[in-house]
């Protein structure tokens, strides 16, 4: 009997045993499972956070791209925009009854609106009907320039060819005088301007002739 229950005690605790063993192994089972489950997971979230990196940068890129293309429309457009508000500003320029002092007022409006360094208004001849204000420190530079360009026009237009209606002179000082020859009731005038604007047109003085016309003609 003894032997029997001890027997039967060696068998108990064996079957204890592995009974433990295969619990411990299914637990371990599990818990592999868990943890490959969170590795998956993680490795996902990662992948995610990856592509949205990604996507980030595209975006950037496309944002930045995009304000290279805006800069340079708008680069373009800066010096059509200047000669618009340039040309709206002569346009519209206030003119009085036509005596001498509305003259001078009109031509110092042509020189603050169009940002001139001076203006000055000539005849056939070369001689100075107006000035703006500012003319001081140009008037025998523009002088002399006005009476060559009346020249040039002369020679230009020899032998029936056709009259020339502006000259630019761009000296190494970086700024522009603009010489622009018109008619007012058959006589011959021209309106010279100085310019540091390396945009400006022959034509940028034309939106002031009919105020000049106005002033002249009264």
């Amino acid at each position: 009997m003894m032997l029997l229950a001890a027997i039967t005690g060696v068998c108990a605790a064996v079957l204890l045993l592995a009974a433990g063993y295969l619990f411990g192994v299914k637990q371990g089972f599990k818990a592999r499972e868990q943890l490959r489950l969170l590795n998956f997971q993680q490795a996902d979230g990662l992948q995610k956070l990856r592509e949205r990196l990604t996507q980030q940068q595209q975006s950037d890129a496309d944002i930045q791209s995009l304000r290279t293309e805006l800069n340079k429309v708008q680069q373009a457009l800066t010096p059509l925009i200047q000669r618009e508000r340039l040309g709206f500003a002569l346009a519209n320029l206030q003119t009085g009854a036509g005596r001498h002092r509305d003259l001078m007022s009109l031509i110092d409006q042509i020189a603050a609106n169009g940002n001139f360094s001076a203006v000055l208004l000539n005849d056939a001849e070369g001689l100075p009907l107006a000035a703006s204000s500012n003319t001081k420190d140009f008037d025998d530079r523009l002088a002399m320039i006005s009476s060559m360009v009346l020249l040039l026009a002369d020679r230009i237009s020899r032998d029936n060819a056709p009259n020339p209606l502006a000259v630019m002179v761009h000296d190494e000082s970086n700024k522009l005088t603009l010489c622009r020859i018109f008619r007012i009731g058959g006589k011959r005038l021209l309106l010279t301007a100085v310019s540091t604007d390396a945009q400006l047109l022959p034509t940028a003085l034309d939106p002031a002739l009919a105020k000049l016309d106005t002033v002249l003609s009264a």
